[in-house]
């Protein structure tokens, strides 16, 4: 019976330490074009990772992206597609500084994303609450991906102490 109980008890302790395996990806950008980061959250049971990068406001685009936005850019009626096109190339040539900062998995920086992973019903009703409200201000898209591959991802507009606490 005792080994029963302790195979039990391990069980459910594996469970609790698999759940604790994820990703967090956070952009932030806001009505600046040069304001603009991310953080990058590698979580799991041992320790976090946390990248920090910061947009630099410098470009390097490769020769056949430079020549494809310079097409588009003559062009006098774009379409949709074809302006969401330049954006993702201006996004893919973006500069990036980033630093790397390691914290236990027990340290209490870490208890704020766990917090966002555990609050996805609460942000999803926040989000439906306020999606008639945007704003010219900061903008978040939360990704999160878990160790089975599992992602979902969603926009928050202009968060602050009233909204998205």
């Amino acid at each position: 019976m005792r080994k029963i109980i302790t195979f039990f008890i391990i069980l459910i302790h594996i469970n609790c330490f698999s759940q604790t395996d994820y990703q967090l990806k956070v952009k932030v950008s806001g009505n600046m074009p040069a304001l603009e980061f991310n953080v990058d959250v590698h979580r799991n049971s041992q320790n976090t990772k946390i990248y920090f990068l910061k947009y630099t406001g410098e470009n390097n685009f490769n020769k056949t992206d430079k020549k494809r936005i310079e097409e588009l850019f003559l062009k006098k009626d774009r379409t949709t597609a074809e302006h969401k096109e330049i954006e993702e190339l201006f996004d893919k040539a973006k500069i990036f500084s980033k630093e790397c900062f390691i914290y236990s998995a027990k340290d209490s920086i870490i208890k704020l994303s766990d917090l966002i992973i555990s609050s996805k019903e609460a942000i999803l009703k926040e989000i439906e609450k306020n999606k008639n409200r945007v704003l010219d201000a900061y903008q978040l898209e939360v990704t999160i991906k878990n160790k089975n591959k599992s992602e979902y991802s969603y926009h928050i507009h202009a968060p602050d102490n009233e909204h998205y606490k």
